[in-house]
């Protein structure tokens, strides 16, 4: 029988979110919502393109994570300028499910989240769509210090691990990687991501689920910390990770601001895969992450592309785990977007 363990430290849990979201919904119900786009009016049917963005100024909701370096490129190149947008972020606790209330509400347009929270949360009733693939598996995986004598995932047994949310894509991939090596009485923490390095130095915690830049500052400090397994092997190899996301409301109201934006997180997305100079530059920016270290950094797999074949089989392995209570409908969560590549 499995028998993870979870507590949560520093951060709203994803049941809290969730009633924070009901509650965004209710305190926004008294707003007029902007009329239907017009189908006739907002694609040139002669071009066979979309016509300008029906809503310009737009929320991000972002992580200090290398693997939304797509947004930052794109802004810094003026992909979403030139699409018409003005694009302006915003962060939350809790992993990408701390941003879903946000988004419920209005105060967000577009989040960057795992898709874990997102098939959560369609389960919940709550109407979020994805528009586009970001990154896919790469160097994340359970770290402990070296000098913990932790090597194998079999010493991972009974110790307590930090994620960034409870029920998340962390929890799931380390619940299910450890599984197949027979361990199954973890402890998960959850603390946010830029504090997880300073938690395993203070013994709060034996391990921690890393992501970029994490993983590089955390290799190259006093203490450095070694990939003990990987988050992404076995049943949860070539697993979907995250994307970006808006209401179904949104999408429906904002087609073109919709198709704008891929469009220019696509611009993004095939940029940061040919230059990596670009990427480079951008990261100190927007992560803790020092120019010194930034050569350092471990490829990150952007999604040149949205592929969205292989979400059913992280929907199998979340109603496996329990964190679904059964399969969600995945076709009914895409945003069909004409061009996206």
């Amino acid at each position: 029988m499995i028998s993870f363990r979870n507590k949560r430290l520093l951060s709203l849990p994803l049941a809290l979110a969730s009633m924070m979201v009901l509650a965004g919904c209710a305190g926004g119900a008294s707003e007029e919502p902007p009329p239907p786009a017009e189908t006739e009016s907002s694609q040139d049917e002669s071009a066979g393109t979309f016509g300008p963005p029906e809503k310009t100024e737009l929320a991000f909701g972002t992580q200090p994570f290398a693997e939304t370096a797509t947004l930052h490129i794109a802004i810094q190149q003026g992909f979403f300028e030139e699409e018409g947008l003005t694009v302006t972020l915003a962060e939350a606790a809790g992993g990408g499910a701390g941003l879903v209330p946000g988004l419920i509400s209005g105060d967000i347009d577009v989040i960057y989240t795992n898709y874990v929270s997102v098939l959560q949360a369609a389960q919940e009733g709550l109407p979020l769509r994805i528009i586009r693939e970001n990154d896919r598996p790469g160097v994340q995986g359970i770290f402990s210090s070296q000098a913990s004598g932790i090597t194998s995932p079999e010493d991972l047994a009974g110790k307590r691990i930090a994620i960034n949310g409870l029920g998340n894509i962390m929890e799931l991939t380390s619940r299910a990687v450890l599984a197949s090596y027979g361990v199954t009485d973890v402890e998960f923490v959850e603390i946010p991501p830029p504090n997880m390095l300073a938690a395993i130095a203070e013994g709060q915690v034996d391990g921690a689920w890393l992501v970029e830049p994490f993983v590089t500052i955390g290799g190259s400090g006093d203490s450095p910390v070694v990939r003990v397994v990987s988050s992404f092997e076995g049943p949860t190899a070539n697993l979907p990770v995250a994307g970006w996301i808006v209401t179904e409301e949104f999408a429906a109201q904002y087609p073109n601001t919709v198709a704008a934006v891929v469009r220019a997180l696509d611009r993004a997305a095939e940029l940061a895969l040919s230059d990596q100079n670009v990427v480079n530059e951008v990261l100190p920016t927007f992560t803790a992450l020092s120019p010194e270290l930034v050569p350092s950094l471990n490829p990150i797999s952007f999604a040149a592309t949205s592929d969205f074949t292989l979400l059913q089989q992280l929907n199998d392995l979340m109603v496996q785990f329990n964190l679904l209570s059964g399969p969600v409908d995945i076709k009914a969560l895409i945003v069909d977007v004409p061009g996206r590549k």
